[in-house]
């Protein structure tokens, strides 16, 4: 009766066991489909500011891939403000150091 106790635990533990390590497996490698393969230290992705407006809206400025964005989000979403890319680069510039002197 003992035994048959022992085995079940063991083998309950070999089972959680195995499970982990294949989680780990997934987290270490990248091995979900649909994410990226981002090695250590090779972050693409920074939030760099973020401004409440009210207790719904924030203002957030994002670099990604060496290139800022400005994001309003809302409980409706995400929307691109700006950007670096676009033709009113030195508005974008000045309205990010203005936010960073202020």
């Amino acid at each position: 009766m003992l035994t048959d106790i022992v085995s079940a635990l063991g083998s309950l533990l070999f089972v959680l066991g195995l499970l982990g390590l294949f989680v780990w497996a997934v987290k270490r490698y990248g091995l979900l489909p649909g994410h990226s393969r981002v090695k250590v230290g090779e972050k693409q992705l920074d939030i760099l500011e973020s401004k409440m407006i009210d207790g719904r809206n924030r203002l957030v400025v994002v670099s990604w891939r060496g290139k800022q964005y400005l994001l309003g989000t809302n409980p409706g979403g995400v929307r691109l403000l700006t950007s670096e890319d676009e033709t009113n680069d030195d508005a974008f510039k000045k309205l990010v150091s203005d936010h960073e002197n202020s």
